[in-house]
């Protein structure tokens, strides 16, 4: 007889069931969720670097097609909508372009010695939060995506 032990014995064993208990699938259900936290700070973080990897990629696209313009014995654009370059960065917003002739000083990016970044066209996305600053060592700068020494540098302004 199933549920009774054997040898006469006229105790009663229970049947252990093969499921789990409320705590296993608490502790299942947590770590779970760890996991998932974790994963999907490393996929926001991940999806970060694509996006500036895509603003250098678009900036350098633009900075070659205005230097072209330039080489070929044209005037650098007042706009870029000027030249049909009105593509937006990986945030949304239109990119930042300037001429350094006949801009005022005070709007012109600038290195950690206030020293202007280009002596050509400032080019730059504002990045994801959607502030800047002409210092680039301005805190809501940090995280623009820049074109500095006339081309030679497009990356994080914090790197520059």
């Amino acid at each position: 007889m199933q549920g009774f032990a054997r040898g006469g014995d006229a105790r009663m064993t229970r049947c252990h069931d093969a499921g789990f208990t409320l705590v296993e699938v608490m502790i299942g259900v947590a770590i779970v969720g760890v996991l998932a936290a974790l994963s999907a700070t490393n996929y926001q973080i991940y999806i970060d670097r694509v996006r500036v990897a895509r603003a250098i990629v678009e900036i350098k696209g633009i900075s070659l097609h205005l230097s072209t313009i330039v080489i070929n014995g044209g005037r650098l654009p007042p706009s870029l909508a000027a030249v049909q370059l009105t593509q937006k960065d990986p945030w949304g917003r239109v990119y930042v372009y300037r001429r350094i002739s006949g801009t005022p000083p005070f709007l012109v990016r600038k290195d950690q010695f206030l020293v202007p970044l280009n002596t050509d066209f400032d080019l730059y996305s504002v990045g994801p939060d959607g502030q800047s600053r002409p210092a680039i060592t301005d805190p809501l700068s940090l995280d623009d995506v820049v074109r500095g020494a006339n081309g030679a540098f497009i990356g994080l302004a914090r790197n520059y």
